[in-house]
């Protein structure tokens, strides 16, 4: 750990890990807000491919394909739509946030 400033008290490394707290938080709030939105935005299959693949840690298109009883092909391609949907609004976010 370093010295405090002999001046200020301040230690660098704290004070920058401070910075980069408050920025993550942001970021947090940010994607939080979004999600939020997103709900609304996303059509109904969006937003069960999103919530197995984020809510149920189910990582494989293929099982969700199966889950849904469609192909998984089509997993993807709901899933990249709500990617983009989200994208489109955390850039919003970011936009109306900073």
């Amino acid at each position: 750990m370093e010295k405090p400033c002999p001046m200020c008290g301040r230690i660098e490394d704290l004070y920058l890990d401070i910075i980069k707290d408050k920025e993550h938080q942001k970021e947090l709030i940010q994607a939080f807000l979004a999600g939020r939105k997103s709900e609304r935005k996303f059509s109904r299959r969006e937003n069960e491919i999103f919530d197995a693949f984020y809510d149920l840690g189910i990582q494989d298109f293929d099982q969700i394909a199966y889950n849904f009883n469609i192909s998984e092909s089509s997993v993807v391609t709901y899933y990249n739509r709500a990617m983009d949907k989200l994208t489109i609004l955390l850039r919003k976010e970011i936009w109306f946030i900073s």
